[in-house]
C-alpha cells in the first residue's frame, strides 16, 4: 500500500473514521495509469485528520469550504484531497457523484471495491455515463468534464449522457468563468480532442460558452472555401492537431529543435492556437459585404476577429500569455500566405525570411503551422498542392534553425546608445527600427563591423 495512504488510514482509524479512496485514482488504475492525486472520502472528524495528516507529514494545504467541506494536501509528488461526504454512507455518496466512472470506492480496512452504478463495466467497455439526469443540474462544469475525460481516454459518450449535455448546455452561460476556463484548458491541452470538439459543438457547449460564435453558423465564405466559417473553423482545429501528429514528417531534421520551443510552451502554445483556430474567423459574420460584382469580401475581418477574443479573454481567465499569443495568431493568420505566394513563385528573398522571423522568432514557426492548417482547411486543396504547403514551412523552419536563429545571438554591432550619441534629435521609437534594419543587415551580411553598421544608419536616416 502507498504510503500516504497507509498514514491517512491509520490515522483515521486511530479517530475512529472510515476513510474510501474514490475517483479519478480507482479508474486510473482499472485503465493502468499512474496518478499523483489521490481522492478520500472521509466519515469523521475531517478537521482533525486532514490537519493533522498534513502537519505530520510536513505537507501544505488548503481548506476549501464551499459545496463541500475539502482539504487539499500537497505532499512532495502528490496531491491529496480528504472530503466529506455527499450523503450517509458511501453507497450515497457515490450515487451523487458525476460519472459512473468515478463512482468506485475502494474500502480500505475491508480491502474491497464499492461498485453500485457498474463503474467497472463502462471502464472496460470504454463510456463516459452520468449517475442521473440531473448530473448537470447540480453542476453545470460537469458538461465540459465529460468531453474532457472522454477524449483523454478516448472514450464513447453515452447517448442520453450527451442528450442531457445538450439539454443543459444553457447553464454554462451562469456557471464559473474560472471553472469553465480550467476545463476548457485542460481540454484544449490534449492532443487528438477533435472528434469530441464536433461532439461538443453538436451539444451547443461552444456556442452556449462563446455566444458569438453561433453566427459563424451557416456564414458563407467566398468561392476559395468549401464550408461556412463555423465548419472551417472547427477544420482548421483538426489540421492543426494533424499538423502536430506529423511533426517529424513536416520539420524533418528541425523536428527536434521545434520539439524544445513546442515542449517547453506546449500548454501555452497548443492552447493558444486552437482557441485561435475557433476565433480567427469570428469576425466575419460582421464584416461581410457583398461587392457590386457579386463577390464575397470580409474586410479586415482579422481585427474583429481578435477584438471579438479580446472580449471573451476578459470573461474567461486564460491568462495574459495564451491571451496575447491567440490574439497573435489571430491578426496575423493571413501574413503567410503572402510569404507563400512568393516562395511558390520562386521570388522570395532572404532579406523577407529575416524580416519576418526577427519580428516573430520561433512564434513564426508556430504561426507557419496555423497558416497550414488554416489552408488545408478550406477544403479545395488537393494530396499533390498540400505537400507544396508542407515543403514551404520545412523551409522555413530550416531558413530560421540553420541561418537565422545562430546569428540572432551574435553581438549587434550596434545599440541603442550608439544611435542616441549619433542623432541626438532622433524621436525614441525610431531607435527600435534601426535596430531591426540593423540586425537585418548584419543577419544577411550587408553589414560585417560596427563601421558599417554605422554608414548603414546613415543611409536610412
Amino acid at each position: 500500500m502507498d504510503v500516504y495512504i497507509n498514514n491517512l488510514f491509520l490515522m483515521a482509524k486511530r479517530h475512529n473514521a472510515k476513510l474510501y479512496l474514490v475517483g479519478g485514482a480507482i479508474r486510473d488504475y482499472y485503465l493502468d495509469k499512474d496518478t499523483q492525486d489521490y481522492d478520500f472520502v472521509l466519515f469523521g472528524n475531517l478537521d482533525k485528520i486532514a490537519v493533522d495528516f498534513a502537519k505530520g507529514l510536513n505537507c501544505k494545504y488548503i481548506k476549501y469550504d464551499k459545496k463541500l467541506k475539502t482539504y487539499r494536501i500537497f505532499c512532495r509528488i502528490k496531491t491529496i484531497d480528504i472530503t466529506e461526504p455527499r450523503g450517509n454512507n458511501i453507497e450515497e455518496d457515490l450515487k451523487n457523484r458525476d460519472f459512473t466512472i468515478n463512482s468506485i470506492a475502494y474500502d480500505i480496512e475491508n480491502d474491497t471495491i464499492i461498485d453500485p452504478l457498474g463503474g467497472r463495466d463502462d471502464i472496460l467497455k470504454k463510456i463516459v455515463r452520468i449517475n442521473h439526469d440531473n448530473c448537470f443540474l447540480n453542476d453545470s462544469i460537469r458538461i465540459i468534464r465529460v468531453f474532457r475525460l472522454a477524449a483523454l481516454n478516448r472514450f464513447d459518450i453515452e447517448p442520453n449522457t450527451l442528450r442531457i449535455a445538450q439539454r443543459d448546455s444553457h447553464l454554462l452561460k451562469n456557471a464559473s468563468k474560472e471553472r469553465i476556463t480550467d476545463e476548457l484548458k485542460k481540454f484544449l491541452s490534449l492532443q487528438n480532442t477533435f472528434t469530441y470538439l464536433l461532439l461538443m459543438d453538436k451539444a451547443s457547449v461552444i456556442d452556449s460558452i462563446f455566444e458569438d460564435l453561433s453566427l459563424t453558423n451557416g456564414c458563407i465564405q467566398s468561392e476559395h472555401h468549401l464550408f461556412d466559417v463555423k465548419t472551417h473553423s472547427l477544420s482548421v482545429y483538426n489540421f492543426l492537431e494533424w499538423s502536430f501528429n506529423r511533426l517529424d514528417r513536416i520539420l524533418g531534421r528541425c523536428y527536434k529543435k521545434y520539439l524544445v520551443h513546442f515542449s517547453s510552451k506546449k500548454g501555452n502554445v497548443l492552447i493558444s492556437l486552437k482557441l485561435a483556430a475557433l476565433f480567427h474567423d469570428a469576425g466575419k459574420p460582421f464584416s461581410k459585404i457583398i461587392t457590386k460584382d457579386g463577390k464575397v469580401k470580409f474586410p479586415e475581418h482579422e481585427a474583429k476577429s481578435s477584438e471579438l477574443f479580446g472580449m471573451y479573454a476578459k470573461k474567461y481567465p486564460f491568462g495574459k500569455h495564451i491571451t496575447k499569443l491567440t490574439k497573435f495568431f489571430i491578426e496575423k493568420h493571413i501574413e503567410p500566405s503572402y510569404i507563400f505566394t512568393l516562395w511558390d513563385k520562386d521570388k522570395l528573398r532572404f532579406e523577407e525570411i529575416v524580416d519576418f522571423f526577427l519580428g516573430y522568432e520561433e512564434y513564426g514557426i508556430d504561426l507557419l503551422f496555423f497558416a497550414l492548417a488554416d489552408t488545408l482547411a478550406k477544403g479545395k486543396i488537393s494530396a499533390v498542392k498540400r505537400e507544396v504547403y508542407v515543403d514551404f514551412l520545412r523551409f522555413m523552419a530550416s531558413s530560421y534553425y540553420n541561418k537565422i536563429k545562430p546569428k540572432l545571438s551574435e553581438k549587434p554591432l550596434i545599440n541603442g546608445k550608439d544611435i542616441l550619441d549619433m542623432f541626438p534629435s532622433i524621436h525614441p521609437k525610431q531607435i527600435k527600427f534601426l535596430l531591426n534594419e540593423t540586425k537585418k543587415a548584419q543577419i544577411t551580411k550587408k553589414i560585417k563591423t560596427k563601421q558599417e553598421a554605422i554608414d548603414f544608419l546613415k543611409e536610412l536616416i
